[in-house]
């Protein structure tokens, strides 16, 4: 499945690359070359509705001993994230914004590790 690039409006951007898009890693249009990405609420919005239906339904199946109660939580699940994450908007972002993030994004992990090592 393709989405459609808020760039040039064409089906160009692959919806593996939507799915691992972030401000330092954007998606990129195939058409166009233009890049953008999914908001970090949106994506964490899709993890999180994904998790707490698998834990939920799991927690009910085990406690309701119903192997139907634990097929259904998964069936749901999937059905939900591909239905969310086919209805994702996409935020255009530029190349020089996108270097920024990503250099940003390495320097916090490289401090969270010096902290890590010297605490």
């Amino acid at each position: 499945m393709m989405h459609a690039c808020p760039h040039c409006h064409k089906l160009g951007v692959r919806n593996a690359a939507v799915r691992w898009s972030a401000r330092e890693n954007p998606a990129q249009c195939a058409y166009c070359g233009g890049l953008s990405h999914v908001l970090a609420s949106t994506s964490s919005a899709i993890a999180m509705f994904t998790w707490v239906t698998l834990i939920g339904g799991a927690g009910l199946a085990f406690g309701l001993g119903s192997v139907v109660m634990a097929v259904a939580a998964v069936l749901v699940a999937c059905a939900g994230n591909v239905w969310m994450w086919r209805r994702c908007e996409l935020i255009p972002i530029d190349r020089k914004s996108a270097q920024t993030a990503n250099r940003v994004g390495w320097a916090a992990t490289a401090l969270a590790v010096m902290m890590g090592l010297f605490s």
